[in-house]
Formats: structure tokens, C-alpha cells, sequence
């Protein structure tokens, strides 16, 4: 007969093998985890440097400057534009200023007339931006990227 010992020792041998195999079973799990987590941080910082790169030429000043005189009806600032307080004339503070109608109104109207107005200036529709990927080799090699 069996003794009520070597149950005993049975019962703990079999709860101990089962509470390791548990162990084991979810230190793998950890372990997948952990290298899907690694992987997935390896490709965000994949990401963020392809943006950092792209960022560096989108801001590039070159490019910024060939775009501005492109795209915006902006000149330069003329030697003639800038005045100094000694180019204004003198005016009294306690003079006022002598009655001159708002052109297009008449006195006691409260509606204005049509007023005559410049032609607004032609806009030229910008083509839509090209995709990312054909472009993203070329960013990567000009500004030290890797991937």
C-alpha cells in the first residue's frame, strides 16, 4: 500500500511540475511580446528619421526662397519705399483735420455706392503634391537618412 506521504509527495510534485510549465509558457509569451514591441520601436524610429529628413528639405531655404518668388506676388522692398520722420510732414496735433467725404458715398448715406475696383490678379492652380515614396530615396540620401 501506498503510504499517505508518497501522495502527499505526488500531489506536490504535480502541482509544482504544473506551476512551472505555466512559468514557462508565459515567459514565451513575454518574450514574443517584448521582440513584437522591439520591432515595432525600430520601425517608428525608422519613421520619425524619413520625417526629420523630409522636414529638413521641406524647410529647406533654397527651396523656400525658388517657391516664394514663384508662387507670391511679392518684390522686393525699394530704396524709394522707406521713409525716415524727416521725409513726413510737419502737422499740428491740435489741427484738425479738414472734412474730405469717403469716396463712393454720399453725405448722410449710410450705404456706399459701388466702388470702382482693381481686377484681382490671376491665380494659377498649384498641381497636387506628389506621393511620398517615389521622393523618399532622394530625401533620405541628401540629408544622411538611413532606413
Amino acid at each position: 500500500m501506498i503510504g499517505k506521504s508518497t501522495i502527499v509527495w505526488i500531489g506536490v510534485s504535480c502541482a509544482a511540475s504544473g506551476i512551472l510549465y505555466q512559468t514557462s509558457y508565459k515567459a514565451q509569451e513575454q518574450e514574443r511580446e517584448l521582440g513584437r514591441l522591439n520591432r515595432a520601436i525600430i520601425a517608428e524610429q525608422e519613421a520619425i528619421q524619413v520625417l526629420k529628413a523630409e522636414w529638413a528639405y521641406l524647410n529647406d531655404p533654397n527651396r523656400l526662397e525658388k517657391l516664394s518668388a514663384e508662387h507670391l506676388l511679392l518684390q522686393p522692398t525699394g530704396a524709394l519705399q522707406i521713409a525716415t520722420l524727416n521725409d513726413l510732414p510737419n502737422k499740428d496735433p491740435n489741427q484738425t483735420a479738414p472734412y474730405t467725404p469717403i469716396p463712393g458715398r454720399k453725405p448722410g448715406s449710410a450705404k456706399p455706392e459701388a466702388i470702382e475696383r482693381a481686377p484681382a490678379p490671376k491665380v494659377t492652380p498649384v498641381p497636387p503634391a506628389p506621393s511620398r515614396r517615389p521622393t523618399e530615396g532622394v530625401i533620405l540620401a541628401k540629408y544622411g537618412a538611413t532606413r
